[in-house]
């Protein structure tokens, strides 16, 4: 069973600005952004974490979110379309951000014979589902 894990969404946000990059690298780790926006204004006061387990061949339903959402592949390879866009293929270590209502029209597992994993940064406002799906406008919860 995964397992929600949530901050507060100034600890979300301190993240995201890649100010808890600026420590500078204190030994030989390699430290780099992986993505960088300017959010909305949004009365995020929730951040929950979901890692996302993909099947070989897997896809999920078309879908929204209520508040903006960072999300990083950390195992396997995905194809992913945002509203009416073209699908990305992302693999492990790169991230791409949703912005609140946008529909993630497409997202599978780009691989028949690998499993693939992502971990995805919700914002919210603690009250809303955190996914909305599109097919039925059903709201379903983690």
């Amino acid at each position: 069973m995964s397992k929600s894990v949530r901050w507060t969404g100034a600890a979300l946000l301190l993240l995201a600005s890649g100010a808890a990059l600026a420590h500078g690298g204190a030994g030989e780790e390699d430290v780099r952004p992986l993505a960088e926006v300017h959010l909305p204004a949004t009365p995020a006061a929730q951040a929950t974490a979901l890692r996302v387990d993909f099947a070989p061949g897997a896809t999920s339903r078309p879908h929204s979110h209520p508040g903006p959402v960072f999300v990083v592949v950390v195992e396997g390879a995905v194809e992913s379309a945002l509203d009416g866009g073209v699908a990305q293929h992302f693999t492990a270590g790169d991230a791409w951000y949703e912005a609140p209502g946008q529909l993630h029209r497409i997202i599978r597992n780009a691989s028949q014979t690998a499993p693939a994993t992502l971990v995805a940064w919700l914002l919210s406002d603690g009250r809303a589902p955190l996914v909305q799906s599109s097919a039925a406008g059903a709201m379903v919860s983690p």
